[in-house]
């Protein structure tokens, strides 16, 4: 989750007016193999990012669905850099469509950060989330930076 998260202006349709998070994508990690993102942990790091921009509320008018599209992640390198993209759309208890955005991000793990490649790889996988979870909440009205996603491994 962003470190640094405002709360969302009064004047923003969203706050306070999303009730629920759902979404499909994403892979468990096998702690024989490679560090991964989890369809279920970027939710929850999601979810806490949007109850702390003031978002969330349990009789909102909007469910959040986030599906992770695509994360590409390099096999090897000193610098890993890691690629997602996730599909975010907002609908009303009518089912009609508020908000429905693509967002790519990328995050690049460098070696000083971890000496260890697949730790590395998981700082990447951290970062990236992090980063598309920030430009969700930018594209609402919230402004979000950096802070971690320790969940997503």
């Amino acid at each position: 989750m962003p470190g640094q998260i405002a709360l969302a202006p009064s004047s923003s349709p969203y706050k306070q007016n999303i009730s629920s998070v759902s979404g499909f994508g994403g892979e468990e990690t096998n702690p024989l193999w490679t560090s991964e993102i989890s369809k279920e942990e970027f939710q929850k790091a999601l979810e806490a990012s949007i109850k702390r921009a003031g978002l969330y509320s349990d009789r909102g008018r909007y469910s959040l669905r986030a599906d992770i599209l695509s994360v590409e992640q390099p096999l090897v390198g000193l610098d890993l850099k890691v690629t997602m993209t996730v599909r975010y759309n907002l609908t009303d208890a009518n089912g009609r469509i508020r908000f429905d955005e693509t967002i790519t991000s990328e995050y690049t793990a460098t070696f000083s950060e971890a000496f260890v490649a697949i730790e590395r790889l998981k700082k990447a996988n951290e970062g990236v989330a992090r980063e598309n979870i920030s430009k969700f909440l930018k594209r609402v009205g919230v402004s979000a930076s950096g802070g971690s996603v320790a969940a997503i491994s």
